[in-house]
């Protein structure tokens, strides 16, 4: 059995930009915090945000970049994905966060809208 998924809550860093292919597609980036919380050894209360950027596609791509901007609290879903590139002559690898759902907690509209 195989399973490859993330879920998130937390806060977006900026508004949703939002890019749309020739063909008609439209793909959106965001970056979210996620706070962690835990004790340490003395049993004091230890903090940190952990950043993510996430990708959406076509109908959620389009959503989400009309409803959260910078401050808007998400619970996301999805699929992680392994990405290899050049770069500079050498082979880069990277990790992607892909959409496949995004529950809207407590919205904020983007700047310009």
């Amino acid at each position: 059995m195989s399973h490859n998924q993330f879920q998130f809550i937390g806060n977006l860093t900026r508004d949703v930009e939002v890019k749309h292919s020739d063909s008609g597609n439209s793909r959106a980036i965001f970056d979210l915090a996620v706070n962690r919380v835990w004790r340490n050894a003395s049993g004091e209360k230890q903090e940190q945000a952990d950043f993510f950027r996430i990708k959406a596609f076509n109908v959620l791509a389009e959503n989400a970049g009309k409803y959260l901007g910078k401050g808007s609290k998400v619970f996301v879903q999805g699929r992680i994905e392994p990405t290899k590139f050049e770069k500079d002559g050498k082979t880069e690898y990277s990790i992607d966060f892909i959409a496949e759902g995004i529950e809207y907690l407590d919205t904020k509209p983007p700047k310009g809208k």
